[in-house]
């Protein structure tokens, strides 16, 4: 099986097959067949060695974090959870652990400012929060006198759980004061009937003990809120059925095989982070992560993606990239030697053609899409492969020329 792809083709007989599978189901798979496999690289780049887990230590892990929620928490009913933490080496265990209890996983981010975090939260009326061992002060002192918590420590897990008791809050008045550009009160707008991907909607199944049927209970994936740049933020809960098929194309797209090495660019409250995620590790492939502070770095970062770990596909909005710099985008990211086979684009405005010529080394090989849809839940309405002979050098020489 080494070197084989994992993914399904529509075909028939296989398509209602793919649309009932799950990501933790795809997770398995992979798991199966590759367990020996590096699944996963942390690298803080500093005096530190990157740390590596294979397919078999993720599961393992998630395995423990899965039975500890299951004996501990009240999942009746549609059971989400919240995880507050920065990325790191335990990362994919966690959401893998979640996923399997079956619940929904929704990231909270340390950094974000607390009132937008208690909006989410107390939005989505989360009951259970895993909170990363080292970030457990921060998380009580940023989110104290809003709900009343209880804590229990996970061996080896490097979690804490809280358990939430939400104080008597209008959600409403979390982000009251704001305005939006016609000089309206956001919590008094309309914003409670216009979710991009909303599970309340369903009428979900109870049965005689009072229990949800579990067909919908394990049909929600992740929970996400938009930005929020263009009114309240919404809540947007995405279900398996949509980001399956999603992972499975691009797979296919992008050609991945365990060969690779996919670099985790983007941020858990950021929709891209599910599909760098789950391309990976649905593949038998690898994923890279790194600190915060080192994305914001190019020297290091470009040195660990193209020198110390090859990654072989990133996918990223065109802000990131340019956070390289041109000169380094042309040396080093998308130079002819780069190992940078797939690089995808989107969240963002497409660069320019003429952009792209100027950043492409001679002779580079990488193959550049254009990726665009709906942003928080992961479904794409266009993609495209910018053809090879329209970034060639031929093609620059006809327009120099033409002058």
């Amino acid at each position: 099986m080494f070197g084989s792809r994992i993914y399904v083709t529509f075909i028939t007989g296989t398509e209602d097959y793919v649309l009932k599978m799950t990501l933790q189901e795809m997770v398995h798979q992979a798991a199966s067949l590759y367990s020996d496999r590096k699944a996963v690289c942390f690298d803080e780049y500093n005096d530190k060695p990157p740390v590596f887990y294979t397919y078999k230590e993720v599961v393992s892990l998630a395995t423990e974090l899965t039975v500890f929620l299951q004996n501990y928490c009240d999942h009746r009913g549609r059971f989400e959870i919240g995880l507050y933490c920065y990325p790191g080496i335990n990362l994919p265990s966690w959401i893998l652990g979640i996923l399997q209890v079956p619940a929904a996983y929704s990231p909270l981010d340390p950094d974000a400012p607390p009132v937008l975090s208690n909006y989410f939260m107390k939005k989505c009326n989360l009951r259970y929060i895993l909170v990363e061992n080292d970030k457990i002060n921060k998380f009580k002192i940023s989110h104290a006198g809003w709900f009343y918590q209880s804590s229990f420590a996970i061996d080896d897990v490097g979690l804490t759980l809280f358990q939430i008791n939400w104080n008597d809050v209008d959600v409403n008045l979390l982000l009251d004061g704001a305005e939006d550009k016609n000089g309206l009160s956001k919590a008094a707008s309309n914003w409670e009937t216009d979710y991009a991907a909303d599970l309340d909607q369903l009428k979900s199944k109870t049965s005689q003990r009072g229990y949800t049927d579990v067909r919908q209970q394990r049909s929600l994936a992740y929970i996400l809120h938009t930005s929020g740049t263009t009114g309240i933020p919404r809540i947007v809960r995405v279900p398996h059925k949509c980001i399956v098929p999603n992972i499975l194309h691009l797979q296919s797209l992008f050609k991945i095989s365990p060969h690779d090495m996919l670099f985790m660019a983007s941020p858990l409250t950021f929709d891209p982070s599910v599909v760098e995620l789950f391309v990976a590790l649905t593949s038998g492939a690898s994923l890279l992560i790194v600190p915060n502070p080192i994305k914001m770095m190019p020297l290091k970062l470009s040195a660990a993606l193209f020198h110390r770990h090859r990654v072989t596909v990133l996918q990223a909005t065109p802000t990131f990239l340019r956070r390289f710099g041109d000169q380094l985008i042309k040396s080093t990211v998308l130079s002819a030697s780069t190992s940078l086979r797939v690089l995808a684009l989107g969240g963002e405005a497409f660069p320019a053609l003429n952009v792209l010529r100027s950043w492409k080394g001679r002779e580079n090989k990488t193959h550049v899409f254009n990726l665009y849809g709906i942003t928080e839940v992961s479904s794409w309405a266009t993609c495209y492969r910018i053809p090879e002979e329209v970034l060639s050098s031929d093609i620059r020489l006809a327009a120099a020329l033409q002058r």
